[in-house]
């Protein structure tokens, strides 16, 4: 279980394809939660690579 920090990131990277599509769709509501759980997975990403070393 070494290096599983890019789990995150992929999370954070999801989260903001789905802030985008709402955005498409105009939909501000989700997009701004969905861009808020992105900030949370990222933060958690930079957290979680400095606890491996």
């Amino acid at each position: 279980m070494r290096n599983l920090a890019w789990i995150w990131f992929a999370g954070f990277a999801a989260w903001v394809v789905d802030g985008l599509i709402s955005l498409h769709y105009r939909s501000m509501q989700h997009a701004q939660l969905a861009f808020l759980v992105a900030m949370v997975f990222l933060a958690a990403g930079f957290f979680y690579r400095r606890q491996q070393r």
